[in-house]
């Protein structure tokens, strides 16, 4: 079991901004926030002192390690009214949250073929996920995009079973698969909107929409203040 790094107190940013944007023609809100923690350098001295493993249950075409408590208590607290606004979330429900520190370290050309495609991380459009960039430098943000097969942007329950079948059977077709990691030119997808990558910038969208990482051809740093560090999470509200 890895332990999350301890932080000192953390404080919202004085400066923070908030924006809403709408993708595509389900248009979707982005809620975007800058300039987030007072002090971003606490967190990635925090990831320098984490336990970073390598995700069992996922594609993420890198390493992760447990982000610390304060952190998301801090952020999902100061945040809970944008967030509610930005996504209909009721007044009286709970927020939980579990989230991670994400280090993408996979080059393209060691990829799988699953892991340069866009996903949705759960069909549940309830269910929210956030990003905040930890890093600095050309890493490459997030992209929204549309399967051009379905017309679809985003993949709930009822659309579930059709995407997948489809999504699947592409990938089986061509075999090894893209060169590259998903980005604006693509066979199967259509790039809708993105978010780029700020330091100190946060995002958050419903977790069912097709996204992905913008990534470059070759690995990212292990050194989480040099490399593509996230600090990445899940929000549901959860109503008694």
């Amino acid at each position: 079991m890895t332990v999350a790094a301890a932080v000192p107190p953390l404080l919202i940013g004085t400066r923070i901004r908030v924006q809403l944007r709408h993708l595509g023609q389900e248009r979707q809100p982005l809620l975007i926030v800058d300039d987030v923690l007072a002090d971003p350098e606490a967190m990635i001295d925090a990831a320098r002192q984490a336990e970073f493993y390598t995700p069992e249950h996922t594609h993420y075409p890198g390493l992760n390690a447990p982000l610390p408590e304060a952190y998301y208590r801090t952020v999902v607290t100061a945040l809970r009214g944008p967030i509610a606004a930005a996504f209909g979330l009721s007044s009286d429900a709970c927020l939980k949250y579990f989230g991670f520190f994400a280090l993408a370290m996979t080059p393209a050309r060691e990829a799988e073929p699953i892991q340069k495609i866009p996903h949705h991380d759960s069909p549940d459009p309830e269910r929210l996920a956030m990003v905040h960039y930890l890093c600095r430098g050309d890493h490459g943000g997030t992209g929204f995009f549309r399967h051009k097969a379905t017309d679809f942007e985003s993949v709930d329950h009822a659309r579930h079973e059709t995407y997948v079948a489809v999504a699947q059977a592409q990938l089986a077709a061509r075999g090894a698969g893209a060169a590259a990691f998903a980005g604006p030119v693509m066979a199967d997808y259509e790039l809708i909107g993105q978010a780029d990558c700020v330091f100190n910038r946060l995002i958050v969208y419903r977790n069912h929409l097709l996204h992905s990482a913008l990534l470059g051809p070759e690995a990212g740093g292990a050194d989480p203040g040099v490399g593509r560090l996230t600090a990445n999470g899940f929000i549901e509200a959860v109503t008694s």
